[in-house]
């Protein structure tokens, strides 16, 4: 194969190389910010389950103050029960402490299904918290890694690129030009293997005449189809 060929080969590998590692590093803010965002989530969610929790609480404690404060006052009608005179003040009466106690029944329902919800959910939050705490870890973690994933990349990256200017020394400028205008129009890709008499990049087939050049000359072909150049593997 044309040296010169294989060095176009070889440079195309380390341009690939070098785009992906800079896609990497520039991906890097955006996969931080979105583990940052399912740390944010997932505590964001936590914390409205606890603020339930506390919602429950608070508002058991305020029936539990208003149950008190009728149980005192049913405590007080009935004293006042026994001072009455008329039997229209006794039946008002009776029907103010009657009133009273389903005042604290009712209270005292509510405040045994708020009691029955929070143990109900109260196993629920120990085993979101102890994942919370897990996942959190794991994030966090992560978050470290990229982060710390960055200056190893930068290092990799400034020697692929040398790699790259001595690679493009060795080339032409005429063909170096040519293979930038092909990649510049083909993503990328510029040089491509030909393989079983098909170009591996737009899997067209081959002219038989075109194909037994590149296995027995060092001849520089470009695919019929897509203009990309050729080679032949076996060959290097």
């Amino acid at each position: 194969m044309n040296p010169v060929l294989r060095n176009l080969v070889a440079l195309q590998d380390l341009e690939l190389r070098i785009a992906s590692l800079q896609k990497q590093i520039s991906d890097i803010p955006s996969k931080v910010q979105a583990f940052e965002n399912e740390l944010q989530h997932l505590s964001s969610e936590f914390q409205t389950r606890s603020a339930h929790m506390k919602d429950l609480a608070n508002r058991r404690r305020m029936l539990e103050g208003q149950v008190d404060t009728t149980k005192a006052k049913l405590s007080k009608l009935r004293d006042q029960l026994m001072a009455v005179k008329t039997n229209k003040e006794y039946t008002a009466m009776l029907h103010e402490i009657q009133m009273a106690e389903e005042q604290i029944r009712g209270e005292e329902d509510k405040i045994l299904e708020i009691m029955e919800e929070m143990e109900a959910k109260e196993n629920s939050l120990k085993g979101a918290e102890q994942e919370l705490n897990k996942k959190s870890s794991e994030l966090q973690e992560s978050i470290k890694k990229t982060n710390e994933s960055a200056p190893q990349l930068e290092s990799e990256l400034v020697k692929l690129r040398e790699e790259k200017g001595l690679k493009e020394s060795h080339v032409g400028k005429e063909l170096l030009v040519r293979y930038r205008r092909i990649a510049e129009a083909r993503k990328g890709i510029a040089i491509a293997e030909a393989k079983d008499e098909l170009c591996s990049a737009c899997h067209v087939r081959i002219r038989p005449q075109m194909y037994a050049d590149l296995i027995r000359t060092e001849a520089i072909q470009a695919c019929d189809s897509c203009s990309r150049i050729l080679y032949y593997r076996e060959s290097l």
